[in-house]
């Protein structure tokens, strides 16, 4: 079975550490790598795709490590830049067959693999429209069919849903879960929903170390008891927001409603024995401490 595998790898730029100790061990399945900006999920991506140098630890593929493959291991990677850099007088055939061109890949396997691209991603009746005339979220698919150029054995995707509207997200979301089953996927982003249904596993980063790893189910299990709801005025909403972690705030028929996160809410707080989610894993782990 493919693996992948991190340890005690590490990215100082001076006094800053970006990312440091990740240990990681990563077989074909969708990650979700879960953090707020500045978490260190950019790091370790460009740590994977040796954009940048490490400062420390190794990254092996299958027993080798990657530097050691060099273009090799490069080959094996698909990736999907948060940035759309694009060249927008391209249309989207025409930029699909230059990323074809970059991986080395003979014009007849690009051929098949871009109209397949094109059709599964929504864009095959429109591949001859320049990128320039593109929403954001069409560019993301072709960015996303790049990506599969190649039938890569690794999917690295940054923020893939980063600006988009709901219905685009979704839609980028089934893609990845339809093509992924015997991938490696690393999906890195803070939005929640990106992964809550398709990740096996999520990877919970903050301030550029690794906090967490755990199948969805079993980081939202570690939440019980730690979660309530409580009904308010909007005098007592303030303090309440001042003192605690507050993950949503509701207006219903009774009043306000706020969900709060933590270890030391006061007894008399309705804990939610139900409905626990990722939201709350976030707020949880990864949002600046209050109490805890």
């Amino acid at each position: 079975m493919r693996e992948l595998k991190f340890e005690h790898v590490g990215k100082q730029y001076g006094e800053k550490k970006a990312l440091w100790d990740f240990n990681a061990v990563l077989t074909p399945g969708i990650y979700g790598i879960l953090g707020p900006n500045g978490a260190g999920k950019s790091t370790l991506m460009n740590l994977l795709t040796d954009s940048v140098p490490r400062t420390a630890g190794t990254i092996t593929y299958n027993g080798t490590e990657i530097l050691k493959m060099g273009a090799g291991f490069r080959a094996k990677i698909g990736y999907m830049p948060q940035q759309q850099g694009m060249y927008d007088q391209f249309t989207a055939r025409r930029f699909l067959y230059y990323i074809a061109d970059l991986k080395g890949m003979k014009k007849k396997e690009a051929t098949e693999q871009i109209d397949r691209y094109l059709e599964l991603t929504g864009l095959a009746g429109q591949a001859g429209k320049r990128l320039s005339g593109y929403s954001g979220g069409m560019k993301q698919r072709a960015l996303f069919a790049a990506a599969l150029l190649g039938n890569p054995e690794i999917l690295i995707l940054d923020e893939p849903t980063a600006g988009l509207d709901p219905e685009e997200r979704i839609r980028i979301r089934n893609y990845i879960s339809e093509t992924a089953r015997d991938k490696i996927v690393l999906l890195a982003t803070h939005v929640v929903s990106d992964i809550e249904c398709i990740a096996g596993q999520v990877l919970l980063m903050k301030r550029g170390c690794l906090v967490g790893q755990a199948p969805p189910a079993e980081l939202i299990a570690s939440l019980e008891g730690k979660v309530a709801e409580v009904s308010c005025t909007p005098e007592t909403a303030q303090t309440l927001q001042q003192t605690y972690r507050v993950g949503n705030m509701y207006q219903r028929k009774e009043g306000m409603v706020l969900r709060l996160v933590g270890d030391d809410l006061p007894e008399e707080f309705p804990r939610i024995r139900q409905g626990l989610n990722l939201e709350d894993v976030y707020l949880y782990y990864l949002e600046d401490d209050k109490e805890r």
